[in-house]
């Protein structure tokens, strides 16, 4: 199973669930800009409490879930992570914590279709800004392909007041100028 046919399944039991949530990190970044390999898929679960249990039982043997919830120390969330079994790919589960960045980005998702499949992601904003927050060298990548391909739509003033709120006005103003200059 390819990475692209897990997380058609992951999206298909989340739904099934009824749970709220977005795919987030490479997904969403090249859903607005341009293709690039990866080996994981990032969802940001609404729901703190959901049946991780059942979520497993659904989702069969290619899936293995480990038991043990892990806490990532950039976003200070907690997540469980899959491995598709026979293959190199984890998805990784994340809770929603209650940060303002995140919550206002929850609440503005969107649903889109990637590879058939209607799945919620964050805005283009919000997918700089999370990548920027992320600051490692391939999500600094993504920020400027995601500014290249749509900086005449993108909502600068949100942009901005976000980056001020994150302590990151240098590093967008570094990133826009970056990406405005590859463009032309």
């Amino acid at each position: 199973m390819n990475l692209q046919q897990s997380v058609s399944r992951i999206i298909a039991a989340l739904n099934e669930a009824g749970l709220d949530y977005m795919l987030v990190g490479s997904f969403s970044s090249m859903y607005y800009s341009f293709p690039r390999s990866t080996t994981d898929a990032d969802f940001v679960i609404g729901t703190a409490d959901f049946d991780i249990q059942s979520l497993s039982n659904s989702l069969g043997s290619e899936f293995k879930f480990d038991p043990q919830l892990s806490f990532e120390s950039i976003g200070g969330s907690i997540k469980n992570e899959i491995q598709i079994v026979g293959s190199p790919f984890r998805i990784e589960l994340f809770r929603l914590t209650d940060q303002p960045f995140d919550q206002v980005r929850f609440e503005r998702r969107q649903k889109v279709t990637i590879a058939g499949d209607e799945v919620w992601i964050p805005t283009p904003e919000d997918v700089i800004l999370q990548k920027l927050i992320w600051s490692r060298p391939q999500d600094k990548n993504d920020v400027l392909g995601v500014i290249a391909v749509n900086y005449q739509e993108l909502d600068q003033r949100y942009l901005q007041e976000w980056a001020k709120k994150l302590g990151l006005v240098e590093e967008f103003a570094n990133a826009w100028a970056l990406a405005i200059e590859s463009v032309k």
